[in-house]
């Protein structure tokens, strides 16, 4: 049987095409405080980075409860992009969310190890200087463990 002629292979973007640029997965773990609202900020250090995504996990079963849920958002704390004028904001005491990727995702209380991913429709420019915020609300009575791993292009 002849095969014939092949096309020639197309190559289709995916989710790692990156334009020539590196992914770095950067992992976080946290704690959070029990019946409060914990903060979790990292810094973006890097010039221009590319953000895609990531996902979250609860790490130990039973400790989150029905109530507790998560957000996740990029940031200006320290007025890098020169809007805190413009809006009456403070830097020290005021923040300026610039997109949140996660909004209100409750936790399930018996599932620890699952990921739970969130993502764009393509990447965000993210400036050195700006931060990655991880905003867990607790009504519970004992801390949480959570990691967080973000996708960036650098």
């Amino acid at each position: 049987m002849s095969v014939g002629h092949l096309d020639p292979q197309v190559v289709a973007p995916t989710f790692e095409n990156s334009e020539g640029l590196s992914p770095i997965w950067r992992g976080h773990l946290y704690t959070t405080t029990p019946e409060a609202i914990s903060i979790f900020d990292e810094k973006i250090t890097t010039g221009h980075t590319l953000l895609r995504g990531g996902w979250y996990e609860l790490l130990v079963p039973g400790e989150a409860v029905l109530g507790d849920y998560l957000e996740l958002a990029i940031v200006d704390k320290d007025d890098v992009l020169g809007y805190f004028g413009a809006y009456g904001l403070t830097v020290g005491q005021d923040v300026l969310e610039l997109k949140k990727y996660v909004h209100n995702e409750y936790m399930c209380p018996s599932v620890a190890g699952v990921r739970r991913e969130f993502g764009a429709n393509g990447v965000f420019q993210v400036m050195a200087g700006l931060y990655i915020r991880t905003l867990y609300t607790s009504v519970g009575t004992v801390p949480v463990h959570l990691k967080t791993v973000v996708l960036t292009y650098a």
